[in-house]
């Protein structure tokens, strides 16, 4: 109970400084008479409500706000908590404006703080979460799409963060680690090399004292000379023959051989 009183004093003098200094419109929306009206203690109910979240030092400077504020309009509840927050959360709006120009960025910057750190400071870490979130309708080119669901997207979690009393936080780029692409060269090792790797190989491979198979030389083997082909007699050497083997082969003979063997005969 001691931990609402604070609060609930601060809605009682909200409520006084509204109806002070906007007196003619929170009477028409909060009327204090006739069939019409409304409960102060209503009226601190929803102002209560719009205010969940809100620490007490952004409600004081939103009431300072209020007082030195010279807008004739009467700012409703949900206003009133923008005031309160002020820049520690980008309204949808602006965050959205900002993704746009973030994805438009070649090369991020970092700032240099007071403190000597350095850090970036082009996006928020929700606003770029959101923007993970409908990129793809960007890249079809779909832009009022991806609006209209970054912002539903982003109030939702701004809500989240806030009642759970989260400030807003930069992005920061991650470090990426610079890859080397050099290709290996094969480098030849001597033959002497080569067989004290190999003596070493089969040392390691020896087990329960057995050796392992020696191994076997490679050999380059002559070529075998190729087997001639049996192509049948030849036809102007030996046209007889040649003949002969046309006629079992059932192959026509040529009209030159013939005319070679008719000649010989005759």
């Amino acid at each position: 109970m001691n931990e609402l009183a604070p609060f609930e004093s601060f809605l009682k003098e909200l409520v006084t400084a509204y109806r002070t200094k906007y007196a003619v419109q929170f009477n028409k929306n909060f009327p204090v008479e006739g069939k019409n009206a409304v409960p102060m203690q209503i009226v601190e109910q929803q102002l209560a409500k719009a205010l969940v979240g809100v620490t007490p030092n952004q409600l004081q400077r939103g009431l300072a706000l209020f007082y030195a504020s010279t807008n004739t309009y009467m700012p409703n509840f949900a206003e009133f908590r923008a005031m309160c927050m002020g820049d520690d959360w980008w309204s949808a709006e602006k965050a959205w404006v900002k993704a746009c120009e973030y994805t438009q960025i070649s090369q991020h910057k970092k700032v240099k703080l007071p403190d000597g750190r350095e850090q970036n400071q082009e996006i928020t870490t929700l606003t770029k979460f959101v923007l993970d979130q409908v990129y793809s309708l960007i890249q079809d080119g779909e832009m009022y799409k991806a609006k209209m669901e970054f912002i539903k997207i982003y109030d939702e979690y701004r809500a989240e963060a806030q009642l759970k009393g989260k400030t807003q936080a930069w992005y920061q780029e991650p470090i990426l680690l610079a890859q080397k692409n050099e290709q290996k060269v094969h480098k030849p090792v001597s033959n002497d090399e080569a067989q004290k790797h190999l003596k070493s190989l089969m040392e390691r491979l020896k087990i329960n004292g057995r050796k392992p198979a020696p191994v076997k030389k490679l050999q380059a083997k002559e070529k075998e000379p190729e087997l001639a082909k049996e192509l049948g007699p030849d036809p102007f050497d030996n046209p007889h023959e040649y003949a002969e083997m046309c006629r079992r082969e059932g192959m026509p003979i040529p009209r030159n051989i013939q005319q070679l063997i008719d000649g010989a005969n005759v």
